[in-house]
């Protein structure tokens, strides 16, 4: 779960964007000023992701969650590149790399988004992502995606994985309110345990 940091150079020129132990993974930590009458920030600049990605971003849509106290959403794979940021309220961001082949499949990355913690992520297409409400309030997250929403079956496993909580820790909320699609996914070996060889990935055989 480690982020690594990266130094400007030709085809990373801005040290606000931190690359992660997921392949593709990022973190824009952007600065905020802050005077008497609140604060400003620029939370992401696209040529700087996409000098970090080595690829070009057309963002197609824009998206806009509320979620009460003690919700978790995901975790899910959509078939685009997404950008997520908690506007409102503070959530423990959980993501998953799903992408068979990857050197980091079934990889966990957990960051916490909102409150002081300013940062936004872009998670590339085949990494799953999920959220906690972990604090008192309601928490407004926003997403940018590259691709429309067609209603298509989404790649997801099932948010209580052991092979994924025992990762991060666990989450932070006792009884959590989930939808009962989100109950009923698979866990990650039910659903690719038939195509993928788990011992060859040390954080799903601790």
């Amino acid at each position: 779960m480690s982020i690594k940091t990266e130094v400007p150079t030709k085809n990373n020129p801005n040290r606000n964007v931190r690359t992660t132990d997921i392949e593709g993974l990022l973190v824009l930590e952007r600065p905020t000023m802050d005077d008497e009458r609140g604060f400003f920030r620029e939370v992401l600049e696209k040529r700087d992701i996409e000098a970090a990605a080595g690829n070009k971003i057309e963002i197609v849509q824009w998206n806009h969650s509320r979620s009460n106290p003690g919700v978790i959403r995901g975790i899910h794979a959509e078939p685009w590149d997404k950008i997520v940021y908690c506007v409102q309220g503070s959530v423990l961001n959980v993501v998953v790399d799903l992408r068979v082949g990857s050197a980091t499949f079934g990889k966990v990355f957990s960051k916490e988004l909102g409150g002081e913690n300013m940062y936004a992520l872009y998670i590339p297409q085949g990494v799953a992502n999920s959220f906690c409400v972990s604090g008192q309030e309601s928490a407004d997250y926003s997403y940018l995606v590259t691709a429309y929403y067609e209603g298509k079956p989404t790649p997801a496993i099932s948010w209580d994985d052991p092979l994924i909580t025992k990762q991060f820790g666990g989450w932070p909320v006792k009884n959590p309110i989930i939808s009962d699609k989100d109950k009923n996914y698979p866990t990650l070996k039910e659903k690719f345990g038939g195509e993928v060889d788990f011992s060859n990935y040390p954080w799903l055989n601790l």
